[in-house]
């Protein structure tokens, strides 16, 4: 059975980090982990629009 893994880059965890940081490091109500998990999909989501709009 495969694992589902997923390999981030430097830049990919720094940005997820302050994207947390920008956020106070989360809801209070949520594990660490959820709250990580939610700024990796705020950066994915982020990251998406700046590709549209042409930023990178």
């Amino acid at each position: 059975m495969a694992a589902n893994v997923i390999i981030k880059s430097d830049e990919r965890r720094h940005q997820e980090s302050e994207m947390l940081r920008a956020f106070g490091g989360g809801s209070e109500r949520n594990s660490s982990q959820e709250n990580r998990e939610y700024a990796a999909e705020i950066n994915a989501r982020m990251n998406e629009v700046k590709r549209e709009v042409g930023i990178r």
